[in-house]
């Protein structure tokens, strides 16, 4: 996506703890089809198209690029919840008086859903888009099959949840919280129905204090749910006459499973609206005081002053990716803003010429000449390009070699001023030399941030066991720490431990160069999910899947959250022939879903089929693998090679797949 510079209101920088800068860098303001106020604002999981609707429940589709209007749907009822399905075949829409509606994005004829739910307050939808879940006035959940067009299950709630602000699932999709602006926190696991916790999230700063809640969020990926609170208090001495009770704004972070307070962050202005991305520790949010975005780094508690609008904000979202932020305003404007890493307008590059798109911007060589110049008034004392001095001249330009490796290189640009103050720049080239002359260890050195978590399960309770699965983790770990990975080894792992690894690897992820999630022992798919099998899962019914099973997508929310700009895997050897009894629900091998950004995801096997669990040591697929990941090549040809290797040696019986989007070239070699 292009954004001027010409353009730019402003740029805020956040540095996280781990070198990361955040900056918002204006993209276009575009009409939402409406004068009234953007209520809310949605974006497909391409971010080509934007759904929008404003306070009377008037709906509209834009294109992003284009600002052209797709279909505008007038109002019919106050719409409570909106979002894409179907990997953005078509949109759904509920409204205040318990109507749903979806939209095929081919046709955008309106189909009407089967029922209606009486009274809805809040509605959400799981990560694996399976269930919509309605909030309703008598404090009742009811859990909505969308496959079936039935209501699978309804949960009473113990707590008053009238006025929620927040109802949403953990990433995992097997936790249900819903949040009221008194901050009573209530918690659910939703398939049984079981009550697990309640809450009272409240700051409780100064004595005798009372706590108003006025947003609450979580995102996809993240271990945390954020609440922006104001609390209010009587000042010392009591109050006197013309003295108001004074306030304090404050955003708070907790712990998903525990709920347990992590961080506080001060505010200035009221939290009346948040965003989290692209990163674990970035969130936006916006007060109807303001006309300001602001931008919070949780693990610093800083919070910083980014950009302006033209008049006041009424609704903020981020898209799937985390590239763009939309702020939907009270005239019904909506502002487009490109979240931007370690990017600052001060340095511009001038070669080689900057291509937004990564994976695009291709160098021939292994060494490329980076030229640039440092705008502004301020004098610069030096500049480092990847850490090395570069040549620097009195009008602010400068000029520095910088060697690359085969495959996807961040470079950065970091120029300092005579009182010490650093900006920096990342650009991404993507080196394909005709020769590769750089040998494995150099490779290693350039991609030294590797993490992998690497799962074996075969000694199952319930089941028949697998001979070959912990062999081949044993093997996978090997093979990947012999490539520079620090490699975590779960062998057996019971559902809590594979949770726990989980969580575990997303907190290590985040910016790092590569990131690879192994998984071999049994796999199951059921409702177009797909689910890693632990080996305490006693599973009788595809309830129990969903129970007591790792859905595939909590790892893939993980991976694709924590770690944003490098190349994330995930290979799964988990396509064994299915021995539990899931139910007609439940099918044989692995459905076939979207890689996310960034992300290249490998089956042992094509989607409703089984893979050799292997005569030798290893299973089929793995044993592959692991011989075409000792050869330098580039990840696409490390997979196209174990997949004509394995499609030959089993007579066409075995046929693997990858999905990929890639952000770059990348050789792991």
């Amino acid at each position: 996506m292009k954004c001027l510079i010409s353009c730019l209101v402003a740029a805020l920088i956040v540095t996280s703890a781990l070198g990361q800068d955040i900056y918002l860098s204006a993209y276009k303001k575009i009409p939402s089809g409406s004068s009234n106020e953007v209520d809310r604002i949605t974006f497909s999981e391409d971010s080509k198209i934007i759904g929008t609707n404003d306070a009377k429940g008037n709906l509209a589709l834009i294109e992003t690029e284009s600002s052209n209007v797709l279909k505008k749907i007038p109002a019919s009822g106050k719409i409570i919840f909106q979002e894409f399905l179907d990997k953005d075949k078509k949109f759904i829409a509920v409204r205040s008086n318990g109507q749903f509606a979806t939209y095929p994005l081919s046709s955008f004829e309106e189909s009407k859903g089967p029922q209606t739910f009486p009274s809805p307050l809040y509605v959400t939808l799981d990560p694996n888009q399976l269930y919509l879940t309605v909030l309703e006035k008598n404090n009742q959940i009811e859990i909505f099959d969308l496959k079936s067009g039935m209501t699978q299950t309804r949960i009473q709630s113990t707590g008053d949840l009238k006025n929620t602000l927040f109802l949403g699932f953990d990433r995992f999709g097997q936790q249900l919280a819903a949040i009221n602006n008194i901050g009573e926190s209530f918690s659910w696991e939703f398939i049984n129905q079981k009550f697990l916790r309640e809450l009272k999230l409240q700051s409780g700063e100064y004595s005798g204090s009372r706590s108003v809640i006025h947003s609450a969020f979580a995102s996809k990926g993240s271990d945390n749910f954020v609440v922006g609170l104001q609390e209010v208090f009587i000042p010392k001495g009591g109050l006197q006459p013309g003295r108001q009770p004074e306030r304090r704004n404050m955003l708070i972070a907790y712990d998903w499973v525990t709920g347990q307070e992590k961080k506080r962050v001060a505010l200035h202005y009221r939290p009346d609206g948040l965003a989290m991305g692209p990163t674990a520790s970035t969130l936006f949010y916006y007060s109807r005081d303001s006309k300001n975005i602001f931008v919070v780094n949780l693990d610093k508690g800083e919070v910083n002053e980014s950009v302006s609008v033209d008049e006041r904000p009424s609704s903020i979202s981020l898209s799937d990716d985390g590239s763009i932020l939309a702020v939907g305003t009270v005239s019904g404007m909506i502002y487009l803003y490109e979240v931007v890493r370690n990017n600052p307008a001060e340095i511009r590059i001038i070669n080689p010429t900057i291509n937004r798109n990564y994976g695009e911007q291709l160098v021939q060589g292994s060494v490329v000449t980076v030229e640039g110049k440092i705008d502004g008034t301020e004098r610069m004392s030096q500049v480092l390009i990847n850490d090395q001095k570069a040549e620097l001249n009195p009008d602010g330009s400068f000029k520095g070699m910088v060697n690359l490796v085969p495959g996807k290189n961040r470079v950065r640009v970091a120029a300092q001023n005579t009182q010490s103050q650093v900006i920096s720049k990342d650009l991404y080239l993507n080196s394909e030399p005709s020769q590769q002359k750089s040998s494995a260890t150099e490779h290693v050195k350039q991609y030294n941030k590797r993490i992998a978590l690497v799962i074996g399960n075969g000694d199952y309770t319930a089941t028949s066991k697998l001979k070959n699965t912990l062999n081949d983790a044993k093997a996978m770990t090997a093979t990947l720490k012999g490539l520079g990975f620090d490699v975590t080894t779960i062998e057996n792992g019971n559902y809590e431990a594979i949770k726990n690894a989980i969580y575990a690897f997303g907190d290590r992820i985040q910016d790092v160069d590569v990131s690879l999630f192994f998984y071999a022992g049994h796999g199951i798919e059921v409702d177009g999910a797909n689910y890693l099998v632990p080996v305490d899962a006693d599973i009788q019914s595809h309830l129990d899947v969903k129970q007591k099973c790792i859905p595939l997508s909590g790892v893939s929310n993980t991976m694709e959250f924590a770690n944003d700009e490098g190349l994330n895997m995930i290979i799964l050897d988990a396509c064994r022939n299915n021995p539990f009894p899931a139910g007609k629900r439940g099918g044989t091998g692995l459905a076939r879903i979207n890689a996310p950004s960034g992300t290249l995801i490998a089956y042992a096997t094509d989607p409703g089929s089984v893979a050799s669990d292997g005569d030798g040591t290893n299973g089929l697929y793995t044993g592959e693998l692991i011989k075409q990941l000792k050869i330098s090549q580039r990840i696409e040809d490390i997979f196209m090679h174990t997949r004509n290797n394995v499609e030959q040696l089993s007579g066409g019986k075995q046929r693997p797949w990858e999905e990929a989007r890639l952000k770059g070239i990348f050789y792991l070699k």
